[in-house]
């Protein structure tokens, strides 16, 4: 079973507060909490070291993918770089996000979501503290 946890962005004092610093009041129905801005929903899962995964993070996610028959195939190497989203039909992914290939030396932005593979990534920051990191250079 998957542990709920959040945590916030503190947008006055520009920092991030743990889940266990926030204050749920008993008569305040959790759902009101969810819409606040900055929110962020533990995913369940880690990256590669160990640190847990929020909605709102930036991932940098390696792939390998391999096409053609057997005698002739052809690899290709890179990365994805995108924000973290829970979603109903897709569950925990990056939403559109940069995909840099190696073979090409280039960066390109994807219209499809990329599952979450935590073996394959790592938390390299937050739409609110790195939002540059989101962007085609």
């Amino acid at each position: 079973m998957r542990q709920i946890k959040f945590r916030k962005w503190d947008f006055e004092s520009k920092e991030m507060i743990d889940g266990d610093s926030l204050a749920f009041e008993e008569y305040l129905p959790i759902c009101q909490h969810l819409t606040q801005d900055g929110i962020m929903q533990y995913t369940g899962l880690q990256d590669k070291n160990g640190k847990e995964i929020y909605e709102g993070d930036i991932l940098k996610q390696t792939y390998h993918a391999v096409t053609g028959s057997y005698d002739d195939q052809i690899s290709f190497d890179g990365y994805h770089i995108g924000a973290v989203v829970i979603t109903a039909s897709q569950g925990v992914c990056m939403k559109k996000p940069l995909c840099y290939s190696e073979e090409t030396d280039e960066t390109t932005v994807s219209n499809q979501y990329k599952k979450v593979a935590g073996y394959r990534c790592e938390v390299i920051g937050n739409i609110y503290e790195n939002k540059e990191l989101l962007q085609v250079a």
